[in-house]
């Protein structure tokens, strides 16, 4: 009998090495390498003459099921993932600590306790007391309809669970179950993905719905191999300031449905509220008249939210000035200002720059160059923006204004709070109508804004 061999196992990118060293080679990550005992498998030589037979058929033969998808009764998840769950599916929600996985994951299990039971609850990381606390804080009053399982030996859970043939899984989290199958410790890249392996198996054979809470490292990746991401259908990450009331809610893969789309809640007393009008919390109807604040329409999936863009310029007595950003890219910043000092003869070699989004958001998409742009200038001449102008469009390094996609939802989620013009690249695929200024150069924009 082959003796087991012990190897070494990188816990942020699953490489494995035969020997201890400080720093992984595949991630370049230091001392995130972990003993793991590696179990001898005898090798197996394919045999044409034994075994199964695959069922082999062509794309035209295959009979695609139509499964009906289950409503949560939260009608903003649901627009999220496509539709509603679907029975099979393997979900995935990762997040930092605090920012509402496990309360989110519990008024879930709640809301479809009331068409669809029983409905079971791993939870390796709390107690059942816990839970209960928790369940009372949110007022929550079908607790007979949920199964509890607060264990964190997974065989032991879900043979447990057999009796009463759940129609949904959650499982909190999977970096703290294990299942003695494996030789390791739980939170290694060899449980997370025999773990892993098992729910998937526990959830197609059943055809029942997985939930599974994920913790995330430093960078905000959801800790363990990436491997764990591929295995699932759908991946969604709680994204969000855990000293804000806001959380988003984003999909980051989505087998059954669009990637990219956000939902928005709010964190309350009685848990995490869907927000049905994200624009009306982000910014006021009665908009300040300060310089360096501007509105821009930010798109998040097929959803538009509009947010203040908050810049403030002032002079620097350093050698090198400041720069400094909160939800949005540096990089992207610079860029920004250097376009305005080459292209709209602004000096801000002696300043120092501020930049935020203001509800937490992020500017991740070009849209919001245009809006950046203005909020900078006009800090930088102390002239606040026409409250009544809504600039929509990006910043090229010529200093030319580029359309963005999905024009007609911005301005149209623009109208809907009472903007009157909308400053638009001069290229954009719109039809002629009363407010809408075309300009082609970023220092067009300028003289139309602050004229």
């Amino acid at each position: 009998m082959a003796k087991a061999r012990t190897r070494y196992v990188c816990q942020t990118c699953g490489q494995n090495f035969p020997k201890w060293q400080g720093q992984c080679s595949g991630c370049e990550e230091w001392n995130t390498l972990a003993a793991e005992i590696e179990q001898p498998a005898a090798r197996r030589v394919p045999n044409a003459l034994s075994g199964s037979i695959s069922v082999i058929q062509t794309l035209d033969e295959v009979e695609a099921e139509r499964a009906a998808r289950w409503q949560t009764g939260v009608d903003i998840f649901d627009e999220l993932i496509g539709g509603g769950l679907v029975p099979g599916g393997i979900t995935l929600i990762g997040g930092e600590p605090g920012v509402g996985k496990s309360t989110f994951m519990l008024q879930l299990v709640s809301r479809l306790g009331v068409r669809i039971k029983p409905l079971a609850y791993i939870s390796g990381e709390e107690s059942a007391t816990q839970i209960k606390l928790r369940a009372e804080r949110l007022r929550i009053g079908n607790g007979s309809d949920i199964i509890l399982v607060a264990e964190q030996n997974l065989d032991s859970a879900l043979n447990g669970l057999a009796s009463y043939l759940p129609r949904l899984l959650v499982v909190d989290s999977i970096q703290t179950v294990y299942t003695p199958q494996v030789e390791a410790t739980p939170g290694s890249v060899t449980q997370i993905r025999e773990c892993a392996a098992i729910l998937t198996k526990y959830g197609k054979d059943r055809g029942l719905p997985v939930f599974i809470i994920g913790h995330v490292t430093k960078e905000g990746s959801i800790a363990g191999p990436k491997i764990l991401e591929h295995i699932v259908d759908t991946v969604l990450y709680f994204e969000g300031d855990v000293n804000s009331n806001f959380r988003l809610l984003r999909v980051f893969k989505n087998r059954y449905g669009a990637t990219g789309e956000v939902a928005v809640f709010q964190m309350t007393d009685k848990g995490l509220s869907p927000v049905i009008n994200p624009s009306d919390l982000f910014i006021s109807r009665k908009r300040s008249d300060a310089p360096g604040v501007v509105v821009v329409p930010l798109l998040q999936g097929t959803r538009c939210i509009l947010t203040e863009v908050q810049a403030l310029v002032t002079q620097s007595f350093l050698p090198m000035p400041r720069r400094v950003v909160a939800g949005l890219d540096s990089n992207r910043m610079s860029l920004v200002i250097a376009v305005l000092e080459k292209h709209a003869g602004l000096k801000f070699y002696n300043r120092d720059v501020f930049a935020n989004v203001a509800g937490g958001l992020k500017l991740t998409e070009p849209g919001g160059d245009l809006g950046l742009a203005m909020a900078m200038a006009g800090s930088l001449n102390d002239q606040p923006i026409p409250p009544d102008i809504l600039p929509i469009g990006e910043v090229t390094l010529a200093g030319e204004i580029r359309p963005v996609s999905q024009i007609s939802r911005r301005i149209s989620e623009g109208k809907r709070f009472g903007f009157k013009r909308f400053i638009v690249s001069g290229s954009c695929d719109l039809p002629e109508e009363k407010g809408i200024i075309r300009v082609n150069s970023l220092r067009e924009a300028i003289k139309v804004v602050f004229s």
